[in-house]
């Protein structure tokens, strides 16, 4: 990796591939204008050629530059830096400060995994690199190779000091490379109960509406319903049948989907990096470097709380709008018992202290967590029960009962606690909850708003953000008692002469 590297060849087609990509729409408007030719039969051999040869010219024209481009492509490790080259006319070159990568992150396509090939990406708390298509045997090296040269970096030298590059062998073999260590690997079982507990309906939901606006294909879903119509005479038995088989069946391929995504889901340790890898079709490889890692977040809901399982999540920063997760996030641990996660936890982030918050919203506080969006609903309800349907109510009914419940298991899961430079923080909405573990030092900002209601009832709103991606991590919590908010204020101002840095919002 000390020379310059080459893509791998398969990259050229995928050139070829995007150029027909980019002339799928002209090519359909094409057709359409000579329906009348084609249909009639009457093609002749000359008029095939021109139009073979004007689409053939089209992709070379369209996919040619893109071509070159991953021609002239190089990335190579250099003087504690990452070097990736490119361009055509106008060359352009990146370079990454190995002491700044904070993940190092591989996936495999299917089509990519035929001829061994993955797709490669290299974040830092500036912009990243993203590398389309390399050989598999390279992105593990590539790997490998950046892991030891950061904790080399960090063990040994100085900020702005770095030796010559590549280091001599016999320096190399002086030094003991560890590999990997497991410290978690999902079974088949904590697969299929985590693929039932996490909105497998919604993940099929998404996938098919996504298609039928793909295609346009709509009128599948009218026919589906039509033909029970068609075979059962009473109307609300069909429709019922109709929705209660569709939900069924949703349902079970929605669970296929997930157990696909996430199987084999490991989370590994080498020195202070974390790598998780996943997934059947698609193969992921994701890494975190543990000293790079803003906040820890501990996530549940009340189906996974009564069996015992909850999922831990860290969020880390990055500007580059090539990243897949601007939001900063990335899972660790998706479906884990409780007491295995807090010594996983207590084994990665020795530093952090994680302890379950105190419940600090006040009674007066509760309504005010479901009482805007009940009010919204009793008046949606008003209107179709008057306009629409005799029996609205009970719908509207049931769903105040749901929210009005959600509300109240949210109050009473909010709070925080505070421990020197550290603080817990609990948010729950609609039944799930977010516990969040932030250092002082991490935290960037802290937000506190009130209203004139609220400031009747002495209860506030205070938000803690910390980096994350390009939007930022934000741990909001809701209604507690103005005591409590002048705390957390005080805690958030510590070490600030000036609060310019933190913001109080009406």
């Amino acid at each position: 990796m000390y020379s310059p590297q080459k893509l791998h060849p398969i990259a050229y087609l995928g050139s070829v591939v995007n150029g027909i990509k980019n002339l799928w729409i002209p090519l359909i408007i094409v057709l359409f204008n000579s329906r009348e030719t084609l249909l009639s039969g009457n093609i002749s051999l000359k008029y095939i050629l021109i139009i073979g040869g004007i689409f053939i010219l089209a992709i070379v024209l369209f996919g040619g530059m893109d071509f070159l481009n991953k021609y002239r492509t190089r990335f190579w490790i250099e003087d504690g830096k990452f070097i990736y080259k490119d361009g055509v006319i106008t060359n352009h070159e990146k370079e990454l400060d190995i002491g700044r990568i904070q993940s190092i992150d591989f996936s495999e396509p299917i089509f990519h995994r035929i001829f061994g090939a993955v797709k490669l990406e290299v974040i830092t708390p500036g912009e990243g690199i993203k590398i389309d298509t390399m050989k598999k045997s390279q992105a593990e090296s590539l790997q490998g190779i950046l892991y030891d040269e950061k904790a080399y970096l960090e063990e040994t030298v100085e900020i702005g000091a770095y030796s010559e590059w590549p280091r001599i062998e016999e320096e190399s073999d002086q030094r003991e490379t560890a590999g990997f260590d497991t410290l978690y690997r999902m079974n088949g079982r904590s697969l299929l109960l985590m693929s039932m507990t996490s909105g497998a309906l919604g993940t099929f939901l998404a996938l098919l509406f996504g298609f039928l606006n793909l295609i346009g294909a709509n009128f599948l879903i009218e026919r589906y319903f039509e033909y029970f119509e068609g075979a059962i005479r009473n109307l609300a038995l069909a429709m019922g049948l109709a929705i209660g088989l569709f939900i069924i069946v949703g349902y079970a391929i929605g669970i296929l989907i997930l157990t696909v995504k996430y199987y084999g889901y490991t989370l590994k340790m080498k020195h202070d990096d974390l790598v998780v890898e996943y997934g059947l079709l698609e193969k992921k490889h994701q890494s975190v470097n543990i000293n790079r890692v803003q906040n820890i977040i501990i996530k549940d809901s009340i189906i996974r709380r009564m069996i015992g399982y909850y999922s831990l999540s860290v969020t880390i920063t990055s500007d580059s709008l090539d990243s897949e997760d601007i939001d900063g996030t990335v899972e660790l641990l998706p479906f884990i018992k409780k007491a295995r996660l807090y010594e996983i936890v207590d084994h990665i982030f020795p530093n952090y202290h994680v302890e379950v918050p105190e419940r600090k919203v006040p009674f007066r506080g509760y309504r005010r967590y479901f009482q805007v969006v009940t009010l919204l609903v009793l008046i949606i309800t008003s209107l179709a029960q008057y306009f629409l349907f005799d029996y609205a109510w009970i719908a509207g009914l049931v769903l105040i009962l749901v929210f009005m419940a959600s509300g109240i298991y949210s109050a009473y899961n909010s709070g925080y606690a505070i421990r020197n430079d550290e603080i817990n923080l609990m948010t729950a909405g609609f039944f799930k909850r977010s516990h969040y573990v932030i250092k002082h030092e991490k935290l960037i900002e802290a937000e506190w708003v009130f209203n004139p209601f609220l400031h009747r009832a002495k209860l506030g709103i205070i938000t803690l953000v910390t980096a994350a991606g390009m939007l930022g991590s934000r741990a909001t919590i809701k209604f507690i008692d103005r005591s409590d908010i002048d705390k957390i204020w005080q805690w958030a101002e510590r070490g600030h002469r000036n609060a310019e840095d933190f913001t109080e919002g009406n």
